[in-house]
């Protein structure tokens, strides 16, 4: 096989650019799922999108971040990610027919 062929951009699953886009996915599929709700009209879930991106943006900035800071901004994105993914299950548990038809994620 020929190895100048191979993918050089392949992102690590700890790479902070990915975790935020997998978060902001997670926000989308949330408000999806909230507008097709069909209980009357409950408080949204807390996503913090405003405070996540504004941490995130603090790292990504940065030239060359020390490794305690990359790896706090890692693990803050992850709790923010697992805070959304909570959700996300607790609002398909309460409704496990809502259609995101209308809504396209992607």
């Amino acid at each position: 096989m020929d190895a100048t062929v191979a993918e050089q951009a392949i992102r690590y699953p700890t790479d902070l650019g990915l975790l935020n886009e997998a978060r902001e996915l997670s926000e989308r599929i949330i408000d999806a799922l909230y507008a097709n709700s069909p209980q009357p009209r409950t408080k949204k879930p807390r996503t913090y999108r405003e405070i996540a991106r504004k941490a995130y943006l603090s790292i990504a900035k940065q030239k060359h971040p020390s490794n305690t800071k990359r790896r706090a901004a890692i693990r803050q994105q992850l709790q923010y990610l697992r805070r959304n993914l909570g959700h996300i299950e607790a609002m398909l548990t309460a409704y496990p027919m809502v259609r995101l038809c209308r809504y396209p994620i992607g």
